[in-house]
C-alpha cells in the first residue's frame, strides 16, 4: 500500500475513533445521544428497563416505622446544639416530608399539592393536612 494511501485510512480511522470517543462522553455526560448514535442509545436504553426489577412499593407499616425515626430525629435536632443546626432540620424535614409525601400515596390519601414535588418542602399547613388526612384514615405512627 502506498503511503498516502496509510495516511488516509489512519487519518480516517482516527477520526472515526475520535468522533465516536467523544460522541460516547457527550451521550455520557447530557444524556443525549449524537445522530448517528441514536438508535443505538434507544436500543440500549430498552435493554437497561427490561433487565431492571419492578418497583415494589414500600409498606406502610415500615413507612410508619421512618416517619416515627425522622419525627424524634427532628425533636433531637431542635433541643441540640449542633453546628449547622438550621441546614440539618432543613434535611431531616425534607426527608419527612417525603416518606410522608409518600405514606400518602401508598394509603391512597389525598396528598396536598405542591408546585414542585421533589425540591420545595411541605408548608406547616400542607405537612399538617397530610398528617390529619392520614390519622382520619386510621394510620399512626
Amino acid at each position: 500500500m502506498a503511503p498516502f494511501a496509510e495516511y488516509v485510512v489512519g487519518s480516517t480511522v482516527a477520526v472515526t475513533v475520535f468522533y465516536t470517543a467523544a460522541s460516547a462522553l457527550f451521550w455520557g455526560v447530557t444524556g443525549r445521544a449524537k445522530w448517528p448514535f441514536v438508535s443505538l442509545a434507544r436500543r440500549l436504553e430498552a435493554a437497561r428497563e427490561r433487565r431492571l426489577p419492578l418497583h415494589e412499593p414500600i409498606p406502610p407499616v415500615l413507612l410508619g416505622l421512618e416517619l416515627r425515626r425522622l419525627g424524634a430525629e427532628m425533636q433531637r435536632i431542635d433541643a441540640s446544639d449542633l453546628p449547622a443546626k438550621a441546614m440539618r432540620l432543613r434535611a431531616t424535614t425534607a426527608a419527612y416530608d417525603y416518606v410522608l409525601l409518600e405514606c400518602c400515596r401508598s394509603l391512597e390519601v389525598p396528598v396536598p399539592d405542591k408546585s414542585d414535588p421533589v425540591n420545595t418542602p411541605l408548608t406547616s399547613d400542607q405537612r399538617f393536612t397530610a398528617e390529619s388526612s392520614l390519622l382520619a384514615a386510621g394510620f399512626t405512627w
